[in-house]
């Protein structure tokens, strides 16, 4: 908990796979699929291994599906500067208030200044959770190129994501949580998740 927000410390990307076309609003992917998860928690990602060991038949949306493999990657070392790539969308959002008392949500793209502050706080507020203690440090984050605009509809909520290639400088420590929790908010919901560009 930090004040009054729960803050769930894990992300996953979306699913990777060969898709053969959508049905009704749904994605239909032909076997193997490939879906990654991180966090800076490494007894959470303990259990979760074990218990995909011990049950590795799941239901997904209906479906019956099985886990033939676990890899766990080796984390890379991260300094003041890293390129990223994202493996789910970025989002960013402050919830406003209108002259009426009414509450609208505002997403913010990688081009407004708000965003790349946004996710400092963020991040600020992910390393208390995780360490149990305050960090004076901030990072900014820079799109590369042209990051692509997502609408995802996560329960019947229209939500405004960014997927592309970020770069990201300042805290160390920010950045490696921001590699291993996730950028921007609704990571445990499959938003944020990144990857390092290898040619970087």
């Amino acid at each position: 908990m930090v004040g009054n927000r729960r803050l769930k410390l894990f992300t996953f990307s979306r699913i990777f796979g060969r898709k053969e076309g959508a049905e009704a609003g749904l994605v239909a992917f032909r076997p193997p699929i490939k879906v990654c998860v991180s966090s800076p928690i490494e007894s959470f990602l303990n259990e979760l291994m074990n218990q995909l060991v011990k049950n590795p038949k799941l239901q997904l949306l209906g479906n019956e599906i099985q886990v033939t493999s676990i890899e766990i990657p080796r984390s890379p070392s991260l300094g003041e500067e890293a390129v990223f790539y994202t493996l789910s969308p970025i989002t960013v959002y402050s919830t406003l208030y209108t002259a009426e008392g009414k509450k609208r949500t505002y997403y913010f793209s990688p081009y407004e200044q708000e965003f790349s502050q946004l996710v400092s706080i963020n991040l600020a507020r992910k390393y208390r959770a995780y360490k149990g203690e305050d960090i004076q440090g901030n990072v900014g984050i820079t799109p590369i190129g042209r990051p692509k605009e997502s609408i995802v509809l996560f329960k019947d909520t229209v939500i405004k994501a960014w997927a592309g290639r970020f770069i990201v400088k300042g805290d160390k420590r920010l950045i490696e949580i921001a590699y291993e929790a996730g950028i921007g908010s609704k990571n445990s919901a499959g938003f944020g998740m990144v990857e390092v560009v290898n040619d970087a």
